[in-house]
């Protein structure tokens, strides 16, 4: 039990000052070819999971190494709060301020433990620089 606990208070301290990098802001970027918007992810929720889905957009935050992956939170301009901000997990890195194209399977409704729930998620993302 006090591993877990260790886990748990490990990971929220490294969310809650933001990662290891910085943190950056996306407007409004153009829709891949084939691909989604953000906010589309959510919406589609239900017919996309488990689904290979392609998202471009600007990388806001990137968190490396925790629980073996790397970590990014993306953004294009679409959606509201709650729909504007999608999470991906890849083995691959980047940075704050990058805009690149994802492409990865989509999960729903994704427990990790320790407070962090994820209603839509891109896993085993690959990434190319745009």
């Amino acid at each position: 039990m006090k591993f877990y606990t260790s886990i748990t208070v490990t990971l929220l301290a490294i969310f809650l000052v933001g990662g290891l990098h910085k943190t950056s802001h996306a407007a409004e970027i153009k829709k891949a070819k084939g691909g989604y918007t953000v906010e589309e992810l959510y919406v589609k929720k239900n017919e996309l999971n488990g689904k290979k889905v392609a998202v471009r957009g600007k990388v806001v935050k990137f968190n490396s190494g925790i629980m073996g992956k790397n970590w990014i939170h993306l953004q294009d301009g679409s959606g509201k709060q709650g729909t504007n901000d999608i999470t991906i997990t890849t083995n691959q890195s980047v940075k704050a301020g990058d805009t690149i194209l994802a492409t990865g399977n989509l999960a729903i409704n994704k427990d990790f433990g320790g407070g962090y729930n994820y209603e839509v998620i891109v896993e085993e993302a690959t990434l190319a620089g745009e």
